[in-house]
């Protein structure tokens, strides 16, 4: 089953992680991350998300959630994107502020939200930015020390009613400190060591749930599942040509402005396993690490631009029936499309 797959139902609970680009930082100062905090708070608003933990740090955030409603994605877009507007706009810096796609890493129930929300908020002290975690204001774990200093939007009574009462004492919110703080002298691994291919943390039962949910619909913008896998790189070509009304031929020519070539390459990138110098000599690019240049144009436009999200959902829909018909390119263990722009 590949990795990563962007899969949404009711009531799923994510652990979502998203890195700055290339490493860098992601906030600057406390305007910066109170900005981020006040675009969270206006997705979890609109998302009806419920937010269980969360973590701020320099180049880099975690969240805990869950979504009522199967909104991962277009919340995410929306958060992401209105903060690096603010990024753009403050700094004057245009690019991404965000590497790439975020990470969600798939959660069976609530058994895991005091394993893993602590391993959010001991972020800060594994970093060595704080001695305990209640010093970090970034995080929602200053509202599980201190009710004073709760967020309204962070659900610290769902994540509290998740107790069993196997860390003692009668009241949940001292039990839940306790357990986090014990981290301090015994720091735990990863809840997510044990997970299911690194991004599903549950039971067998749970990911085979999750493999028949990824069976009939996915998401096919998700570069890192692969969902159409060892494609021809000469039916993808042809398929984007065709779509477009062009001669596959124009797709090498170099200095055409036309979005069919960034497409094709994106679509060849991500779909096919050919290296970057044949996709290179392809699309008439002098180098290998030219072809990144390129797709980074649809990745740059996807977020902000729907039509174009259409169109390259149309052509994954026609590569996905194309593919078929010749019994190749489709993994066994992938799902079929779904959009989620």
């Amino acid at each position: 089953m590949p990795r990563r797959l962007r899969i949404e139902y009711e009531d799923a609970i994510y652990h979502v992680m998203t890195r700055g680009n290339a490493r860098q930082d992601i906030v600057h100062d406390d305007d910066d991350r109170r900005r981020i905090l006040d675009d969270l708070e206006r997705v979890v608003a609109r998302s009806g998300w419920l937010v269980l933990s969360f973590v701020v740090m320099t180049n880099h955030l975690h969240i805990l959630l869950r979504t009522p409603r199967p909104n991962l994605a277009r919340g995410m877009q929306a958060f992401l994107s209105s903060y690096s507007l603010h990024v753009a706009r403050r700094r004057r810096r245009p690019g991404h502020v965000f590497q790439g796609r975020y990470k969600a890493e798939m959660i069976e129930d609530e058994s895991y939200y005091w394993t893993v929300s602590r391993y959010i908020h001991l972020n800060p002290v594994r970093a060595g930015l704080v001695a305990r975690p209640d010093a970090w204001e970034w995080s929602s774990y200053p509202g599980y020390a201190q009710p004073s200093r709760r967020r309204p939007w962070v659900a610290h009574q769902a994540l509290l009613e998740a107790w069993r009462g196997e860390h003692g004492g009668t009241d949940p919110s001292d039990a839940y400190r306790r357990f986090v703080e014990d981290g301090l002298d015994h720091p735990p691994p990863s809840p997510f060591r044990e997970a299911f291919g690194g991004w599903a943390l549950g039971s067998p039962r749970f990911v085979d749930r999750l493999r028949h949910l990824a069976a009939p619909a996915a998401d096919p913008l998700v570069p890192e599942a692969r969902q159409l896998t060892g494609l021809d790189p000469d039916l993808i070509c042809a398929t984007v040509a065709d779509f477009y009304g062009l001669d596959p031929a124009a797709l090498a020519l170099r200095h055409d402005p036309h979005i069919a070539r960034p497409v094709a390459a994106w679509l060849c990138r991500y779909h096919t396993q050919a290296p970057l110098r044949e996709l290179a000599a392809r699309f008439g690019l002098s180098r290998a690490d030219s072809v990144p240049n390129l797709t980074r144009r649809i990745d740059a436009k996807l977020p902000t631009s729907p039509g174009l999200a259409g169109e390259m959902e149309q052509i994954l829909r026609l590569l996905a029936g194309a593919a078929r018909a010749r019994g190749d390119g489709l993994d066994r263990e992938s799902p079929g499309l779904r959009g989620e722009w």
